[in-house]
């Protein structure tokens, strides 16, 4: 009897001859698994490229559409008006710095009995409002016919008595008064009755006491009063006669927007009859279509009415320049206090430049054309470098994307200057220094700052951050700092502050990476040369990760830029070129931002407007920053792995 042989061995050729001709649905597996990881690549390309064709399709029109509203404002004249509106603006400003001065200076003299009075009425007013029930009802029963007998009425007038009594019992006089006037102020305040309706025998003598020193500041600075005053009604012949302008102006462009709504939507109608098959839907269309004809507007006729009124409005304008110019000359130098000739030394030095404004005025009028055709480079210039973010407006929207993104800027460079150093030192101390117990505690709590909702952040900006900062401005050994103390509590620095945190993980992460990338030869040879640990980390690793460190930076200062809920919570929101004249104290001010703007404004615009078409404008240059932002960062990372080749 045989016995059996031994089986055979496979060879390890065989062994991989098989594996790679094992197969799953038809295919080698190997080849299955890479089509897999191809496929989610080809998917993220693809969302990139169907996003940046959304973003292209409905922005790409809107030059075509600002570049015909801007056609519509010049035809119809309301660029004109603006010639005279917009530096008349400047008026209002120098105005209330004129007034603000006067007020400061007549404070010399009226402002302690002025106070007295106004303690009195709030004191009188408080007593009245605490007793409101029992003066109505006695009041009600006044009025009432016939009038209630006595038995009704002085149940009445006693209730109201004690009520005031108690009222006056928990009053704090405020020390601005002699012992005598509270002891009085409480006896007529006891007796306060809707039968009377006169005031109180003192606060009459307080009221009186308050015209004769308010007539007397005016009397000693009548110079400044006579020029507040003369000023203030400059500008009321030219504003009459630019109203006039402005309103017919306003006309012209409601009947051109008019003819270009119904015209669309006759060439819509138009179109869909062309494609209709239905002889009778194709002939209801083309009826609809005849039917939403509109004649178009006769801009040669109507600007007539506007540029007849040229000559007139130019010689107002002469005249209000004059006018600002001799209230200029009749302005005095000093006020009557440090404040009131601080503000007035700002008048002085603005109304000039006013004045010349306006002067240059008369002839930008003259040198006006209404049929000068609006370039395409002039309607780029106008979004790009556009100072004026002005939407739903009765009279012009512009979209100015300058002020947007410098509020975005700003925000980003105050948020990347403090979350650089925090990452950065935090990672090297976590890489390179900290022992073990202290990495399972530093680095699990700076990752969870990227798991709180950022709408969370902007609660905590609002009720807390933008108070403490509040807070900590108004502290009296601070106010050498500049923007202190600071007026607006949302801010730019607040939101950067809010940033910056958001923006630490990313970079801590990212740094560390770069770190630990390091080779290990640099830093044997280090240790071999003796060098220390700390000549070591900041002569060697530091140095070597540096590119990598950059590159964290800049996908922070993307993460940055990108954020949209904390800015549209905290930043303040007001759409302005900061005024970079006040320093560094301009982080403090408020301002808007691009992602900001898209997220308050494109849920109230109608799809396909200009305003829509504007916003998502501002998305594809958004987009575009954060392309360049990252493609920088890639740069490093390149740059980085070339230089640990």
């Amino acid at each position: 009897m045989e016995s059996p042989k031994p089986s055979e061995r496979p060879s390890l050729g065989s062994l991989l001859l098989n594996k790679r001709k094992s197969t799953t649905l038809g295919m080698e597996r190997q080849g299955l698994i890479r089509s897999f990881f191809a496929s989610n690549a080809s998917v993220t390309i693809v969302v990139l490229v169907l996003i940046m064709l959304f973003l292209l399709r409905e922005g790409s029109d809107f030059l075509n559409t600002y570049k015909h509203e801007l056609e519509i404002y010049r035809r119809a004249g309301l660029e004109f008006c603006d010639i005279v509106d917009r530096p008349l603006a400047a008026h209002q400003n120098l105005s209330s710095g004129l007034r603000r001065a006067l007020g400061a200076s007549l404070d010399t003299i009226s402002q302690k009995s002025r106070n007295r009075r106004d303690a009195y009425f709030l004191l009188k007013r408080r007593v009245e409002e605490e007793t409101v029930l029992h003066r109505d009802a006695l009041a009600a029963a006044l009025e009432q016919t016939p009038a209630p007998g006595p038995d009704k009425l002085e149940p009445l007038k006693q209730q109201l008595a004690t009520a005031n009594a108690k009222s006056v019992a928990a009053l704090i006089v405020p020390k601005i008064f002699t012992a005598a006037e509270a002891a009085q102020m409480r006896e007529e305040l006891t007796h306060l009755t809707p039968e009377v309706t006169d005031l109180p025998p003192l606060l009459q003598q307080l009221s009186a006491e308050f015209v004769t020193k308010d007539q007397e500041a005016k009397t000693k600075f009548t110079t400044l009063v006579d020029a507040a005053e003369a000023f203030e009604e400059a500008p009321e012949a030219l504003q009459e006669v630019l109203d006039e302008i402005k309103e017919h102006a306003l006309e012209t462009k409601a009947a051109a927007v008019e003819f270009h709504t119904m015209e669309s939507g006759r060439l819509r109608l138009m179109n869909a009859a062309k494609s209709a098959r239905d002889p009778k839907e194709k002939a209801d269309l083309i009826k609809e279509a005849e039917a939403s004809k509109a004649e178009p507007v006769d801009y040669a006729a109507s600007i007539q009415a506007v540029v007849s009124k040229a000559g007139e409005l130019g010689e107002k304008v002469k005249d209000y320049a004059a006018a600002a110019q001799k209230a200029a000359t009749d302005l005095p130098a000093t006020g009557g206090s440090d404040e009131a000739t601080e503000m007035l030394n700002e008048v002085h030095r603005l109304l000039p430049v006013h004045v010349q404004e306006m002067k240059g005025v008369s002839d930008q009028l003259k040198a006006w054309n209404a049929d000068k055709p609006v370039s395409f480079f002039s309607v780029i210039r106008a979004f790009f470098f556009g100072t004026n973010w002005l939407t739903n407006s009765s009279w012009q929207d512009f979209f100015g994307f300058v002020p947007l993104l410098s509020g975005s800027l700003v925000i980003s460079i105050i948020a990347i200057l403090i979350a650089t150093p925090l990452s950065i030192t935090a990672a090297i101390y976590t890489n390179q220094f900290a022992s073990d117990r202290e990495k399972e505690m530093i680095k699990p709590v700076i990752e969870f700052i990227q798991a709180i909702p950022s709408v969370v952040l902007g609660f905590i900006g609002i009720s807390v951050v933008g108070d403490m900062i509040k807070d900590v401005s108004e502290v009296p050994w601070l106010q050498w700092l500049p923007g202190f103390p600071i007026q607006e509590r949302l801010n730019m620095f607040n939101a950067g502050c809010l940033l910056a945190l958001m923006a630490v993980p990313t970079m801590f992460s990212l740094s560390e990476d770069a770190l630990n990338n390091v080779p290990r030869a640099y830093i044997d040879a280090s240790d071999a040369l003796g060098a220390t640990k700390l000549q070591t980390v900041f002569l060697v690793i530091v140095p070597a990760a540096i590119s990598g460190m950059a590159a964290a930076v800049l996908l922070g200062l993307g993460r940055v830029i990108g954020e949209t809920m904390v800015v549209l919570l905290v930043a303040g929101n007001r759409i302005a070129i900061p005024d970079f004249s006040s320093g560094v104290g301009v982080v403090f001010q408020p301002a808007h931002t691009l992602t900001g703007i898209i997220a308050q404004e494109l849920g109230e615009v109608s799809r396909g407007s200009a305003h829509w078409q504007a916003l998502f404008m501002v998305g594809i240059v958004l987009f575009s920053i954060s392309l360049l932002v990252n493609w920088c960062a890639r740069s490093f990372v390149r740059r980085f792995e070339k230089f640990k080749a």
